[in-house]
């Protein structure tokens, strides 16, 4: 087969299992007590993503470019507060009304956009992987797809709390698309040579996604007293699923770097 026909088909299953997963808490019970402990899960989803995957592979990629550790600190640190000022601009800009989905609606697109730049740069991955050996590019796509799954499901519940269902599930196929898009276009220009900026943007992805994760998912989930214990333990748990997909994610890899 030819292999540009068989990374487009790569492409295609990356796109249906991200898809699929962005669907799944459409079709979950909205309750409120029940959408809590969904934030719950998301949440823990999102700080093992955080610290266990944008994180090291941030920091890694920083390094590889040959740029200082400190200067993944200011990035990380620029990331924060340019979320910081968003969050603050939209909240005063934004129109009064129900105070709760408006910030569901800010989280929501704070989120999209930090693993926005993350979902690119997880294209040039594949592409890189898939230009590396087939054998390689298969372990990879089982790997991503792994990630997509944790990732795309947790920005989906946390999307799907904010007052435009309809508009939401949009961006939500936008950000499905993001990697596959990117896979395309590194394929055709990819010379083995490292991207130099590629870890600074990625920790500038790291600072905006640590602000909505530790300033507005953890808090959301737990602003409540009644029912803390029962959300305490989904949190755990959606940090242990995100810690398990990383273990067999780099078992699959094999320490491949791409």
């Amino acid at each position: 087969m030819d292999e540009f026909l068989t990374l487009l088909i790569y492409i295609a299953v990356l796109f249906a299992v991200s898809l699929a997963a962005a669907r799944l808490p459409y079709f979950m019970n909205s309750q409120e007590s029940r959408l809590h402990l969904m934030i719950a899960f998301s949440a823990g989803i999102m700080i093992g993503v955080l610290f266990v995957m944008l994180l090291p592979e941030a920091l890694e990629r920083t390094e590889d470019g040959g740029y200082e550790y400190t200067w993944a600190g200011y990035m990380i640190l620029a990331g924060v507060i340019v979320a910081l000022l968003f969050d603050c601009l939209v909240k005063h800009l934004m129109p009064e009304g129900d105070n709760e989905e408006r910030d569901h609606d800010i989280t929501s697109m704070s989120a999209f956009l930090g693993l926005a730049i993350h979902c690119f740069f997880d294209g040039l991955s594949l592409a890189a992987a898939f230009v590396a050996g087939e054998e390689i590019g298969v372990l990879v796509l089982i790997a991503l797809c792994l990630h997509k799954v944790v990732v795309v499901f947790s920005l989906s519940t946390t999307m799907s709390m904010g007052s435009k269902k309809d508009e939401a599930w949009k961006y939500l196929v936008l950000f499905c698309l993001i990697t596959p898009l990117a896979a395309i276009p590194s394929y055709l220009v990819i010379d083995g040579q490292d991207i130099g900026f590629a870890g600074l943007a990625l920790c500038f992805s790291v600072g905006i996604f640590a602000f909505v994760t530790l300033c507005d998912m953890l808090p959301e989930s737990f602003h409540e007293n009644e029912g803390s214990t029962q959300r305490l333990g989904l949190l755990m748990l959606g940090i242990a699923i995100v810690i398990a997909v990383a273990l067999i994610s780099h078992e699959l890899m094999g320490g491949v770097e791409i």
